[in-house]
């Protein structure tokens, strides 16, 4: 089987893994990631250290990393991890409470379900009125929280180390093609904004029907039940894996495929 895989971060893990599983990998990316100006980002960590924040929120593992190596290159973890230390933290998803984990931190708010609608239900436990919160956004604006939170009373600013744009429109277009003629077998998606991205482009260009029809032979393949909601909005067969994991996504696929017609 083909298998597009739309995601550039850890695109060469799940490569490996799919090909140990004698598939073909190809990297078709509908995304792109760009790290904050530093400029930008040292002048709101600044602020962090030095007023400091009732509550940081985090909602991505891969906003801690970056979050972390940024301010090791500007020289100011130490300064940011003091000010944490001092902070309570609230998290969203998994990969941000083990990310925060290796860091020697915890969160005493965190959502059930791994939305943002999950992380606003676990903060209406905490009094956030007249509290500054510091904000680290996933790669794109999160207006229902920042509106949750101001709406609560608390002052907001937000970080933003990286965010998501969208691919080119030659590296969509030739995905969407490839889709239409039949040439891959499967897309995997490993966040909201490398759907969302793929199928506003579909929408723009006057192809949604027809992708969407494809999606019937070919499979869209979801790293979890939250990367799978546009998708089923969408209208789109979807399968993904009861672990949120790279290798459970293959490994789980792998024999749900060969149950209906062999290995891949």
């Amino acid at each position: 089987m083909r298998f597009a895989l739309c995601g550039p971060r850890r695109a060469a893990d799940l490569a490996l893994i799919l090909e140990k599983q004698g598939a073909v990998a190809l990297h078709r990316p509908t995304v792109r990631t760009i790290l904050a100006p530093p400029e930008v980002l040292q002048a709101r960590l600044s602020k962090l250290v030095y007023q400091g924040a009732d509550w940081v929120i985090f909602t991505s593992g891969a906003g801690v990393e970056e979050l972390h190596r940024q301010a090791e290159a500007l020289g100011l973890w130490e300064a940011v991890y003091a000010r944490l230390k001092q902070s309570k933290l609230a998290q969203r998803g998994y990969k941000s409470d083990r990310a925060l984990r290796q860091r020697g931190l915890q969160a005493v708010a965190w959502d059930e379900d791994g939305t943002v609608d999950g992380l606003i239900e676990a903060l209406r436990a905490h009094p956030l009125a007249g509290l500054q919160v510091f904000v680290q956004l996933y790669g794109q604006p999160a207006p229902r929280l920042v509106r949750f939170l101001k709406e609560q009373g608390a002052g907001v600013e937000e970080l933003m180390p990286y965010r998501h744009i969208p691919a080119s429109e030659a590296a969509l277009d030739r995905l969407i093609l490839e889709v239409l003629e039949g040439e891959l077998d499967a897309l995997v998606f490993t966040s909201q904004p490398q759907v969302d991205y793929l199928l506003a482009h579909a929408e723009k260009t006057g192809q949604f029907c027809r992708l969407q029809a494809a999606f019937e032979r070919v499979w869209a393949l979801a790293i979890g039940h939250i990367t799978a909601i546009p998708l089923q909005e969408a209208g789109i067969r979807c399968w993904y894996p009861r672990v949120e994991r790279l290798g459970a996504l293959v490994t789980e696929f792998a024999r749900f495929m060969a149950q209906r017609r062999g290995p891949l």
